[in-house]
């Protein structure tokens, strides 16, 4: 018989390996926390920008994420961030305002785009060269895309509608080539990445994803033939999955990460076998290119990953966080988790009609539906900038005894939500 002292040293050695392993080269940085960062953006492993999300700030580091300066708190949810150069930047907002800075983020200037209509949102921002940038929108709907060609001064509007119903991120690798994620139009089509090599007078479809309910959240360039995108799906889903190219975008595989649904939005890859993938509150992890997935422990609320270099990146959540390739152990941090919106449905389960109580935390856009076990949307509830507050509706659920139905709640801030059994 081994003793008692060995058999519990044993344990103790197995399970600090194995979180060490799962966990080694990340570390937490001493940022505020702002519920979610939902962009950062880097010019070298040492400066950087990131957008604060429902807190409206940016901020700025020049010593690898170790201090973090204030520049700018805006009334608005902040959602994208990208710089030219080191010098000229911009921010993009959820109620369509859009911020310029020419001195490294010092000062901040909300700019008029002078486009109509005017776009509702910028949840994706490319600045392939100091004169053109390139936005897209929304994650909401509708879908379009905006671009400047004078570094910001004038701006011009692309409806998007007839490829896409919604736009959530855009990467160009040159002033004309890009590409750009969302939703397909028809959404039947599912996740759709779109590519331009006229600088958006005319895309081509190179993948659907053919799921309902589908979003192509994320897309990152690792290099020129290494591409990845995030799949940003609901929970009628049963699985959770992630796309990735080895031609440079031309063409698309799916890779299942797991058989069960998780929350997903961001994706990034330090080399073309280790990468990460997670939302709210489940990051996976692949060392062998994404045939094999670990869960891991980091954080929460996951939108951007964002490389430097081969043995530097970063990632925006609830605060940011660093991978080091020399980083031997974790760094890690006890946060408390922060939660935006409540939903709640009664009876559950139903015995006829029900009642959806609803808590908006902040002033958001929410999209609240009732959605079938195929994803089909069988009740649209809210769907519009609504205020702060408590709200309650109620609803009649048909079918059969054991039909299923999901309670939905997308908005700037996440998702929320609720499975509904019809009871026997």
């Amino acid at each position: 018989m081994i003793p008692i002292r060995i058999s519990i040293l044993a344990w103790v050695l197995l399970f600090c390996s194995s979180s060490t392993h799962a966990q080694t080269g990340w570390s937490v940085l001493n940022i505020p926390n702002s519920g979610r960062y939902d962009d950062v953006f880097f010019i070298n492993a040492d400066t950087g920008w990131a957008a604060g999300g429902p807190n409206g700030w940016i901020r700025k580091t020049v010593d690898g994420g170790q201090t973090w300066t204030l520049q700018l708190t805006s009334p608005y949810y902040l959602r994208s961030i990208e710089f030219a150069d080191a010098n000229n930047g911009f921010a993009g907002s959820l109620n369509g305002d859009v911020y310029r800075s020419y001195d490294a983020g010092v000062n901040w200037t909300q700019i008029d785009l002078g486009i109509t209509p005017v776009p509702a949102g910028i949840c994706g921002l490319s600045a392939p060269t100091s004169n053109t940038i390139y936005g897209c929108g929304l994650w909401a709907a509708p879908a379009y895309v905006i671009k400047s060609i004078n570094g910001g001064t004038n701006w011009t509007y692309t409806d998007m509608s007839g490829l896409a119903t919604r736009l959530v991120d855009i990467h160009f690798t040159s002033a004309d080539t890009g590409f750009a994620t969302g939703t397909a139009d028809p959404p039947s089509n599912g996740g759709v990445i779109l590519y331009t090599i006229d600088g958006g007078a005319t895309w081509t479809t190179v993948c659907t994803t053919n799921t309902l309910t589908d979003i192509v959240w994320k897309i990152q360039r690792l290099d020129a033939l290494n591409w990845y995108a995030s799949i940003y799906s609901e929970p009628v889903n049963d699985d959770t999955r992630m796309l990735r190219s080895t031609d440079g975008g031309m063409t698309w595989t799916m890779l299942t990460i797991a058989d069960s649904y998780t929350y997903v939005e961001a994706i990034g890859f330090i080399d073309p076998l280790h990468g990460w993938t997670g939302g709210e509150g489940t990051l996976w992890e692949t060392t062998d290119g994404g045939s094999s997935w670990e869960e891991i422990s980091l954080g929460y609320n996951y939108n951007r990953f964002f490389k430097v270099n081969d043995s530097t990146a970063y990632l925006s959540g609830q605060k940011i966080y660093k991978f080091q390739q020399d980083l031997s152990t974790a760094i890690t941090a006890n946060e408390p988790r922060s939660n935006w919106h409540q939903l709640r449905v009664r009876p559950n389960p139903a015995h006829g009609p029900i009642t959806i109580d609803l808590t908006l935390d902040r002033n958001t856009i929410a999209d609240l539906r009732i959605v079938a076990a195929n994803g089909t949307t069988v009740q649209q509830l809210l769907k519009r900038n609504a205020t702060k507050g408590d709200y309650t509706f109620t609803a009649d659920l048909e079918g059969g005894a054991g039909a299923t139905y999901f309670v939905v709640l997308k908005s700037n801030e996440g998702m929320r939500w609720e499975k509904v059994v019809v009871g026997r």
